[in-house]
């Protein structure tokens, strides 16, 4: 049965509690930010809410801490920033999330909708600004849609590769209010991604692959971290194949550097003789030398697994 225990029993809300409430409800327990104009009362309602609220000196250390939160929980933290250069400042920050695969939501007050193009309170693009930046962006339009926007940036945050989100909150919705009957009950969405498996021809070419190599060598990225049985099979693989192995920096805790096989202390022998390659959640990208000749075989192969095709390559 769906469990509707979450839907609002006030009579009214008002914007700020809404977002703040679908968020609890997602499972958000941490917000950074910098409160001011439109968004002070959303700091307040976060609060209200049980949600820790943090208030920092600047929108990118902000947005940092927020992000660093969302990868040590494993969970969107939400960095709350004011309009035009408050939301500036934390670009910065979403980006380094999305390039570093840590989830965060970003929330930025803008000016009252009834005000765009005529010059409001610090307007600014916004949306346009942190586009590039982010996995998911999106205005909210009315109350109602607040709910199905926070479950999608909670959604958009983790699965897949983790990131970046930005909601944009108009001003005016702040302290609108509406009916509590009138704002949609959604569900938690689980905060694990769902598991994608690839077909069983692929998983047998990849065995016959590693079977034939003179000289495997498997990486450990952190990808396997993330996954919420990747550490114990990474770490179950390794002891039953007995094959050498070696962290990325990012991968570095998800399996123990005192394992007998890790082979990182001669990595750049290991590199350059390795026939086969194994990459467990680890990008060919500049910490491995773009899989390249001389840090590469020219000749090596390579077995990836990863959340997102596009990398395998």
């Amino acid at each position: 049965e769906r469990d509707h225990s979450h839907q609002f029993h006030l009579s009214t809300m008002d914007g700020a509690t809404i977002i703040t409430k679908a968020l609890k409800d997602q499972g958000v327990e941490y917000v950074f930010g910098v409160v001011g104009f439109p968004i002070i009362e959303v700091g307040v309602a976060a609060q209200a809410q049980g949600l820790k609220f943090v208030a920092c000196r600047n929108e990118q250390s902000a947005c940092y801490a927020a992000q660093a939160m969302g990868y040590l929980t494993g969970k969107p933290a939400v960095c709350l920033v004011v309009s035009g250069p408050g939301v500036l400042h934390a670009i910065a920050g979403l980006a380094n999330a999305t390039v570093n695969c840590w989830p965060v939501i970003c929330i930025g007050g803008s000016l009252d909708k009834d005000q765009v193009g005529r010059g409001g309170f610090q307007e600014w693009s916004q949306l346009d600004s942190v586009r590039n930046a982010c996995k998911f962006s999106a205005e909210i339009s009315s109350l109602q849609s607040i709910p199905y926007l926070v479950q999608k940036a909670m959604r958009s945050s983790l699965y897949g590769r983790p990131g970046a989100v930005y909601l944009d909150l108009p001003g005016n919705l702040v302290l609108s209010t509406c009916e509590a009957s009138f704002i949609p009950a959604v569900e938690r969405i689980p905060l694990q991604s769902p598991v994608s498996v690839p077909p069983l021809p692929q998983i047998g070419d990849a065995l016959s692959v590693l079977k034939e190599a003179k000289r495997p060598l498997v990486i450990v990225g952190r990808g396997a971290g993330w996954s919420d049985k990747g550490p114990l099979m990474a770490e179950q693989f390794l002891a039953r194949t007995q094959l050498p192995w070696l962290p990325t920096p990012g991968g570095k805790g998800a399996v123990s550097d005192a394992h007998p096989n890790n082979v990182n202390a001669a990595r750049s022998f290991a590199l350059r003789n390795a026939d086969v390659v194994f990459l467990i959640g680890a990008r060919l990208n500049w910490i491995l030398h773009f899989g390249l000749a001389p840090r590469f075989n020219n000749d090596c192969k390579v077995v990836q697994i990863d959340l997102c095709a596009e990398e395998f390559h």
